[in-house]
């Protein structure tokens, strides 16, 4: 039973270190030509926590909804703003995600500016 359980312990710490590389696929330091790469991942109907694998926690947030208050919204966009630092200027990235029943954000729409 006890080697059973190293066994276990040690098939959970592998699982994990395989998986951790791949939640994390930009790097801290990317620059907009690596950040074009990684988005280009980006995909229509994405939910929210697969953007935030893909590109990490954005820099800023806003959330609208349609409607006068909270229980007649009709729709709500949230859009996540992502900025990298370059040579030749600042990239931005906004990813744009709908949702008629929050919490089921989904990705809509992306839009790049800069160099």
């Amino acid at each position: 039973m006890r080697s059973l359980r190293c066994a276990l312990l040690v098939a959970a710490t592998l699982g994990a270190s395989c998986v951790a590389p791949a939640l994390a696929n930009m790097p801290a330091d990317a620059t907009p030509v690596q950040a074009e790469r990684v988005a280009a991942g980006l995909r229509q109907g994405m939910p929210l926590e697969d953007v935030r694998k893909l590109l990490g926690n954005p820099k800023r947030m806003t959330i609208r909804s349609e409607g006068s208050s909270v229980s007649d919204a009709t729709r709500s966009t949230q859009q996540w703003t992502y900025t990298w630092a370059g040579t030749s200027g600042n990239a931005t990235l906004r990813v744009e995600f709908g949702s008629k029943v929050p919490p089921a954000w989904n990705v809509t729409s992306w839009e790049w500016a800069g160099p």
